[in-house]
């Protein structure tokens, strides 16, 4: 899934500042504020997605690589022993030599789906994406952190670093975008209700929430007592 792209703001895109005359905020000033925390708001959860399946993936093809090793440690050591301890070696009472050609292609079929799958790859890609949104979101922050209205130039640039972004880096499937959507808002939830509750159990927040949200009252129901 593709990061909606920047809004392209028209008419004047800078702001005159004459002393103390300028107090308030020009509407153009308030386009672009809106924009810049839409975009921060937007890499937020990119941030977060990224770095979920940075380790989704990374987890994976560290498992893949522990699987190979250990089919290539059991095999050479089946293969170099002597044949009275390949009995030790070989489980369910297999022969050494049926078992042999097991580990092998089991190791070979491990091998090509590695190369296939190309799961470190893809979590250097998501982190890669991780940086680049991360460091749009900082971007952001500092320039809403500024009092006074926004400079026109920070906030183009800003703008285009956004659409750079989304342009290079890798996207989010489809089918895990909702997923990435729904365990980012929920990591904001809690994170709030945990700066109110330090001592609560996370995972009884987690419950609440879930019945809450799944079999609780609507809102609309609420409203309607």
């Amino acid at each position: 899934m593709q990061a909606p792209p920047a809004l392209k703001l028209n008419g004047a895109s800078y702001f005159i500042v004459n002393g103390n005359n300028s107090s308030h905020m020009s509407s153009d000033d308030q386009d672009y504020r809106n924009e810049i925390l839409r975009i921060r708001r937007l890499c937020d959860m990119l941030v977060s997605a990224h770095a979920h399946l940075r380790e989704r993936f990374s987890r994976k093809a560290l498992i893949l690589d522990l699987s190979i090793l250990v089919l290539a440690i059991w095999l050479t050591s089946v293969v170099f022993v002597e044949p009275r301890l390949n009995v030790k070696l070989t489980p369910f009472g297999l022969d050494p030599q049926i078992w042999i050609g097991i580990l092998s292609i089991l190791a070979l079929f491990l091998s090509i789906l590695q190369l296939r799958v190309d799961w470190k790859g893809q979590s250097d890609a998501h982190k890669r994406a991780f940086d680049v949104y991360l460091g749009v979101k900082f971007a952001c922050r500092k320039i809403l952190s500024d009092c006074g209205p926004l400079n026109a130039d920070d906030c183009h640039r800003v703008m285009t670093q956004y659409e750079l972004a989304c342009s290079t880096s890798c996207l989010i499937p489809e089918k895990c975008f909702l997923a990435e959507k729904k365990r980012h808002i929920q990591k904001v939830r809690l994170s709030k209700l945990i700066d109110e509750r330090p001592a609560a159990s996370l995972w009884l927040l987690r419950l609440r929430h879930w019945w809450g949200d799944n079999l609780g009252p609507r809102k609309n129901e609420r409203s309607d007592r």
